[in-house]
């Protein structure tokens, strides 16, 4: 999985919690 470039720095835990929820708000 690409990170896309957001302005903040996220651990790779947190991309695991948020990245989901991202995806859904990009739909």
């Amino acid at each position: 999985m690409a990170r896309k470039p957001y302005p903040t720095d996220v651990t790779d835990d947190e991309w695991a919690f948020v990245a989901p929820y991202l995806t859904l708000m990009r739909e």
